[in-house]
């Protein structure tokens, strides 16, 4: 009886030993299979549509350093984007940006969280430096995706937020010498020489992927410099300007915003991965129908940048621009940091920048 007993539980520990090793083999097996099918994995990663120096570097490095030490995806976004929205020399960004054209910044932001699938944005929100993180808020402890205007920005003074004065004195001359230049037969007489006001890069939008393939966005801007009050561009609209899926892959949006809300762009770039196509290929088909839609000939731009839960990334532009020192054609700028470090690349554009001609038949956009 004892003999047949122990003769059974050695039959069934071997049982089972032959099943765990069974199942690390196929397990190692498979995983190989997978992995022999896939481009090469390179992640952790993060983009970002930014690239002036003296901000892009530091704000990638902190969003880097932001995964290195365990945080999420969406902290690592919200991280960057919070060192641009604070930086007074990015006019289209947060405090410093060029203001509407009654001198008052009203912002836009939003997030979107890849694991759980979740969004937050806020529009025309004043007097708040940091609009991403009030953004993030509503995406956590609300059950809305946005806030707009006064709620908005009761609801930020709610969570602790302070309320200053976005306007720094740059941007203000800014303001005001446009008013002066707008037109020879108002009241307005400007100074000689005329300034010309400042010029903005644009919407920030940075991407996020972690070790683990999880992913996360964070758009924020100022809109259209000296727009009309009220005006809510394609920044804080998950699907134009931003868009997550955890499945595939993420992108974002800058530009002239309501070509990007009217082809719900961020959205196709990520649909058009899920399809197949890698990160580039994706942000060259969504500006090139953006360029149909407009018979060829656009007068804006629009830049896309996207990477997939593989570490791959893109970005092109539906116009580029020609380098000062070789007289090319080239894309839009954008960066990236993953295990080589940080870099400022070049995406693909689509047509060529606008002549002086083209300029001067259509508003600035």
């Amino acid at each position: 009886m004892g003999n047949k007993y122990l003769c059974s539980r050695r039959n069934f520990f071997s049982r089972v030993a032959y099943l765990v090793t069974g199942a690390a083999v196929m397990e190692r097996f498979t995983g190989s299979l997978f992995a022999s099918q896939s481009a090469p994995v390179n992640r952790p990663l993060i983009v970002t549509s930014k690239t002036n120096l003296y901000v892009t570097e530091p704000l990638l490095s902190a969003a880097w350093k932001t995964l290195e030490e365990g945080g999420s995806p969406l902290d690592a976004a919200e991280k960057a984007v919070n060192i641009s929205e604070i930086d007074p020399r990015d006019p289209s960004v947060g405090y410093g940006g060029l203001p509407n054209e009654e001198g008052v910044l009203q912002l836009d932001a939003s997030c979107m969280d890849g694991p759980s699938y979740n969004a937050g944005a806020v529009a025309c929100l004043e007097n708040i430096k940091t609009p991403c993180s009030v953004a993030r808020l509503v995406m956590e402890r609300t059950d809305h995706l946005m806030l707009v205007g006064s709620g908005a920005l009761r609801f930020a003074r709610m969570h602790g937020f302070k309320e200053e004065n976005l306007l720094t004195e740059e941007a203000r001359k800014g303001w005001v010498a446009w008013k002066e230049n707008i037109s020879e037969s108002d009241y307005y007489h400007p100074p000689e020489p005329k300034k010309v006001p400042m010029e903005s890069e644009g919407t920030i939008n940075v991407l996020a992927l972690d070790a683990h393939g999880d992913m996360a966005g964070v758009t924020s801007t100022v809109g259209h410099k000296f727009k009309i009050p009220g005006r809510v561009g394609d920044s804080p609209i998950i699907g134009a300007g931003l868009y997550v899926d955890n499945d595939v892959g993420a992108a974002g949006s800058t530009g002239h915003g309501a070509e990007s809300i009217k082809i719900c762009s961020s959205f196709l770039v990520v649909e058009k991965m899920r399809e197949g196509m890698t990160p580039q290929e994706a942000c060259e088909y969504v500006c090139r129908r953006i360029a149909e839609k407009h018979k060829g000939k656009p007068m804006f731009n629009v830049k896309m940048v996207a990477l997939n839960k593989s570490g791959e990334f893109g970005q092109a532009s539906v116009r580029g621009q020609i380098d000062e020192k070789t007289r090319k054609l080239q894309g839009l700028g954008y960066a990236v940091y993953d295990r080589q470090g940080f870099r400022i690349l070049y995406g693909k554009p689509i047509l060529p920048p606008m002549t002086p001609e083209e300029r001067g038949k259509t508003p600035p956009r």
